[in-house]
């Protein structure tokens, strides 16, 4: 379609350089080359143009790929952050006395305080080492 219009649009212009070129007194020859050349220069356009389509469409199909990558990965953080809640270290708590409260993984959830450490080793460095009033997160299945 838009090679039409081009096509079109270049009859145009060549009409006009006619015209023009009759003022001028252009002879048959000057006409003849005129068209040659625009000719030329309407062909190397539309090989650059398919040069650019074959570069452009695999980086579109690229960018097309990152976008649904990016989309899914968003909504796996989505579910991630929805599936963790947090709790608030108080003093006489330990992992696996933590993990056995009600709120956090119920009775004989003291088995798993291996992933609450897991999931909190940026602020625990010592998993017999915990704090009152540091938060921590407690990752849900």
């Amino acid at each position: 379609m838009k090679s039409k219009l081009f096509v079109s649009f270049l009859l145009v212009v060549l009409s006009f350089t006619l015209l023009s070129a009759q003022d001028a007194k252009l002879t048959e020859k000057d006409y003849l080359e005129q068209i040659a050349a625009e000719q030329a220069r309407l062909d190397k356009a539309n090989a650059d143009h398919d040069a650019c389509k074959a570069v452009g469409e695999p980086l579109m199909q690229e960018v097309e790929a990152l976008r649904l990558q990016k989309e899914q990965l968003a909504n796996e953080l989505a579910a991630l952050k929805e599936s963790r809640s947090f709790y608030t270290v108080k003093p006489g708590d330990w992992l696996s006395k933590l993990a056995d409260y009600k709120e956090v993984y119920g009775r004989g959830g003291w088995k798993r305080w291996p992933e609450i450490y897991k999931a909190n080793k940026k602020l625990i460095k010592d998993p017999n080492l915990i704090y009152p009033n540091w938060k921590l997160t407690i990752p849900r299945p």
